[in-house]
């Protein structure tokens, strides 16, 4: 199993450089940051979409999580690198597909592109996305992606972009392209990533629900001759949900997950230095 750490990093975290040494030296394989541009002031939904759900201070401070990678990469050698998850209709995708394979070019290879379509209407709208249709949306901004990182002179014409041919450089390190993993709850999730991801990663799930996931996923890959072993499924959990590390491991191993991503805070008031260190210690990496 392959364990990592996902953190959201704002103006009042501990020091993102030294965090991400210190992880790097205990042994993770992965650091995941994640996403939010703007929240309204009048919400009508808060996480996960829910009415009237009061939103996180944590979620109105955090940095850009391409900018955050790109200090992440600087500081360490060997350390992954994901975005747990960007918000693909919220950006335009020729600009979102160069800061990528910049920081996919710089860090030798390193990044995960962990992906999500939004559940915060008024942040997606405000930013120019279809918020009725954002998986539409987001499947079409990653297919341009696809062209811009592997072709010589993409073009496209499509329902929501569409340009001549041109030219792109740098294309990412990782060929052909860094890992596009899908996050998300949603029924349709398993047809999307067995069609155009490379992994499924849900958010704070039981063991029994990636076990459901994964049959799901194996099922749809064998629809379209896919080889179910080239869809990987990481899975981001709480640390405090169980009392055991190792034993958290080792129910998520069995129920399909090949990577388990922490989620801990950042401030120093949540001390995220003992938190990894115990689940370092904890998962005996």
């Amino acid at each position: 199993m392959k364990i990592g750490i996902h953190s959201a990093f704002h103006t009042k975290s501990v020091d993102l450089s030294e965090f991400a040494s210190t992880i790097e030296g205990f042994g993770f394989e992965s650091f995941w940051l994640p996403e939010h541009v703007v929240i309204p002031v009048n919400p009508s939904v808060g996480p996960g979409g829910v009415t009237g759900a009061s939103i996180p201070d944590s979620y109105l401070r955090m940095v850009d999580p391409l900018i955050g990678l790109t200090v992440v990469a600087s500081s360490t050698k060997k350390l992954l690198l994901g975005t747990g998850v960007c918000l693909i209709p919220e950006h335009h995708p020729i600009d979102l597909a160069k800061r990528i394979s910049s920081l996919d070019f710089y860090s030798g290879g390193r990044f995960f592109f962990g992906i999500g379509a939004g559940w915060q209407p008024e942040e997606t709208t405000v930013l120019g996305g279809d918020f009725t249709r954002r998986w539409a949306h987001t499947r079409e901004s990653i297919a341009i992606m696809k062209k811009l990182w592997t072709e010589d002179e993409p073009s496209h014409h499509g329902e929501y972009y569409s340009f001549p041919p041109l030219k792109f450089d740098p294309k990412p390190s990782r060929k052909p392209y860094p890992p596009i993993i899908l996050g998300g709850r949603s029924k349709w999730v398993f047809k999307r990533t067995a069609a155009w991801g490379d992994g499924w990663a849900p958010f704070k799930v039981s063991p029994e629900v990636v076990a459901e996931g994964r049959a799901k996923l194996d099922e749809e890959c064998e629809k379209l001759d896919r080889d179910p072993s080239t869809v990987e499924i990481t899975v981001f959990a709480d640390p405090s949900v169980q009392s055991s590390v190792k034993e958290s491991i080792e129910l998520y191993r069995r129920a399909g997950a090949d990577r388990l991503v922490f989620t801990v805070g950042s401030t120093p008031e949540e001390d995220p230095y003992g938190t990894v260190r115990k689940i370092a210690s904890g998962s005996q990496m």
